[in-house]
C-alpha cells in the first residue's frame, strides 16, 4: 500500500503526543540535576502502551499486513518503563468491537524483544496480520488492545486501545 506524504505524517503524528509524554515522564529520573528517584522494590507492572509504526505490506497484495510495534511496561509508581518477565496478549477489533485477530507472544519471544530507547525499556514486536486472518481486508479502523500477564500472576492492560487503519 503506498501512502501519500499526508498519510504518512498523519500516521507519525498518532505517535508523536504518546512519545512525548513518556519522555516527559522520564525527565525526573535521567540525572538532569534531579535526583533520581530510586525503583520500588516491589516493582510491578499495572499498565501497557502500546506505540505503533506505518504498518507493512510485506507481500506486495495492496493490503498492510505487519503491525511493528513498541510496547513499555509501567507501574504507576515510577516515572520509567521496565521490562517484563511475562508474556502479552493482543487483541484487533473493529469499531463494532468484533475481533479481527488476536496474538499470544510467549515469555521467551517476549524477553528476547528488549530494546531501551528515548523512553526507557521497551518491547519491540511485530505483528503479523496474516498469522491470525486474511489481510485482505476493507478499510477499517481498528483498535489494537493489550494485556500483560507476569510470571507473578499480575495482569496490566492497556488503558485505551490504539487506533490503526488496517485493509485497503
Amino acid at each position: 500500500m503506498i501512502l501519500s506524504r499526508r498519510a504518512q505524517c498523519e500516521r507519525y503524528m498518532r505517535l508523536v503526543p504518546v512519545l512525548a509524554a513518556l519522555a516527559v515522564s522520564g525527565c525526573v529520573a535521567d540525572g538532569s540535576g534531579h535526583k533520581p528517584i530510586r525503583p520500588p522494590a516491589d516493582l510491578r507492572t499495572d499498565l501497557v502502551t502500546v506505540a505503533t509504526y506505518p504498518l507493512i505490506d510485506n507481500d506486495n497484495n495492496g493490503y498492510p499486513d505487519t503491525i511493528p510495534i513498541v510496547v513499555y511496561l509501567w507501574d504507576n509508581r515510577y516515572p520509567l518503563p521496565m521490562w517484563g518477565e511475562g508474556g502479552l496478549r493482543f487483541e484487533l477489533r473493529d469499531a463494532e468491537e468484533r475481533l479481527i485477530a488476536e496474538w499470544d507472544v510467549p515469555q521467551e519471544l517476549l524477553a528476547s524483544s528488549r530494546r531501551r530507547d528515548q523512553v526507557g525499556a521497551s518491547h519491540v514486536l511485530t505483528l503479523d496480520i496474516r498469522e491470525a486472518t486474511t489481510d485482505v481486508l476493507p478499510l477499517t479502523n481498528a483498535r489494537l488492545s493489550a494485556e500483560y500477564t507476569g510470571q507473578d500472576g499480575t495482569v496490566a492492560k492497556t488503558a485505551r486501545p490504539l487506533g490503526i487503519q488496517i485493509g485497503s
